[in-house]
């Protein structure tokens, strides 16, 4: 299977104006689609009827929704198994860090930018609703797209996999299926 890419994104929050202002003001984002949600038995879909389900042009012909929930209902915990824990939006490097400072000049706390080793520098925050949102770029300097920008050598991502499969066979399986950057060469 191979995708393009993210259709969308959606989110919980139990405030819609909130999040609208934030997701347009803060981010950036444009409202492009709105509408209810009719709950249907056995589609997985919200255990609530007539939702209202927002979305928003995220950019790169990708879209982020914006489910609103009743108010009341316990918040969500990022870091327990099954939570969302958090949604990186790629930015430029020539952009980066003014949307950092458009982002703290909206009154949001940031943490960061921080170097998270590679080509990784991010900036995190939350919205309203307590997502927490990264910013992230490439300051390698090199003309990369975000999927050539994290490849490894063989060799780094065999020693990784080995934490994780003590069966060789198990590495190697997975190493074939993976696509690798050369190693520097040697003089």
């Amino acid at each position: 299977m191979n995708t393009r890419g993210i259709d969308h994104l959606a989110v919980v929050s139990d405030d819609m104006p909130t999040a609208m202002d934030f997701y347009t003001r803060v981010m950036g984002f444009r409202l492009v689609h709105v509408r209810r949600v009719p709950y249907e038995q056995d589609r997985w879909q919200p255990p609530y009827d007539n939702l209202r389900h927002y979305f928003f042009d995220m950019g790169n012909d990708s879209l982020f929704a914006v489910f609103e929930y009743p108010k009341g209902l316990p918040r969500q915990v990022r870091d327990h198994v099954g939570g969302m824990q958090h949604v990186a939006f790629h930015v430029t490097p020539q952009k980066f860090d003014s949307m950092v400072e458009h982002v703290r000049g909206c009154g949001v706390h940031v943490v960061g930018p921080v170097p998270l080793g590679g080509r990784f520098w991010s900036a995190y925050f939350l919205d309203p609703f307590g997502t927490r949102l990264e910013l992230a770029t490439d300051r390698s300097g090199e003309a990369k797209s975000v999927v050539e920008s994290v490849l490894q050598t063989e060799e780094e991502a065999r020693a990784e996999l080995e934490t994780l499969f003590s069966d060789p066979e198990e590495v190697a399986k997975w190493l074939s299926r993976m696509p690798f950057r050369k190693a520097p060469a040697t003089v």
